[in-house]
């Protein structure tokens, strides 16, 4: 069937979905009925329209600046830099850390061209000058790529902020946050500390 082959290979596109699962999911969505399936394409497009970029932080948003960037009850003083746009939401389900994101867009990696200047630094550096911050929280993942990364900001930042931390590190060495608990996530905020190489 044409059409089959064609939704699943656009399924396969999407992190974590491989042959079987793209065939289970599209024998799920058939079994659902069209009323289902329009529902579901209306939404895939909405939300395409509706999420932008912030062009504060970086992250996603249904306005520019987004939620949290627009929040003044949020503590400025206080940074989170993440990796991706989706590391805001992990850490927003937590519901601990009350101040602000800076999404650097990647990590560093030589070997993959990923090079400071194609990171979103710059913006990061304007932003702690700009809005007065005085403490990062370098949040990055447990790898090689991130620890890189975390050196390298540690370095850049000293000076311009009072302190530059990070999060515990009951965060397992080489895991993606996406598939840490809450309770975790929640800890590693809270006993957050200083940076150190």
């Amino acid at each position: 069937m044409e059409q089959f082959e064609k939704l699943k290979s656009l399924l396969k596109q999407l992190p974590g979905i491989g042959e079987k699962t793209a065939e289970r999911l599209i024998f799920a969505i058939i079994s659902k009925g069209g009323e289902y399936s329009k529902n579901l394409s209306d939404e895939v497009r909405i939300i395409n329209e509706a999420v932008k970029i912030c062009s504060n932080c970086g992250g996603y948003g249904e306005t520019d600046p987004c939620e949290i960037c627009s929040d003044h009850r949020r503590d400025s003083s206080v940074m989170m830099v993440l990796e991706r746009p989706r590391d805001v939401f992990i850490f927003e389900k937590s519901k601990r850390f009350r101040g602000k994101y800076h999404i650097l867009g990647g990590l560093i990696s030589p070997i993959d061209g990923v090079t400071p200047d194609k990171l979103s630094i710059d913006a990061l550096l304007e932003r702690v000058s700009k809005e007065g911050v005085g403490e990062i929280i370098l949040s990055l993942p447990p790898t090689t790529e991130g620890e890189t990364t975390s050196i390298y900001l540690s370095r850049l930042l000293e000076g311009r902020v009072k302190t530059v931390s990070t999060i515990a590190r009951g965060v397992p060495f080489g895991s993606d946050f996406e598939f840490i608990d809450d309770y975790t996530l929640q800890r590693s905020i809270d006993k957050r500390q200083k940076w150190s190489e």
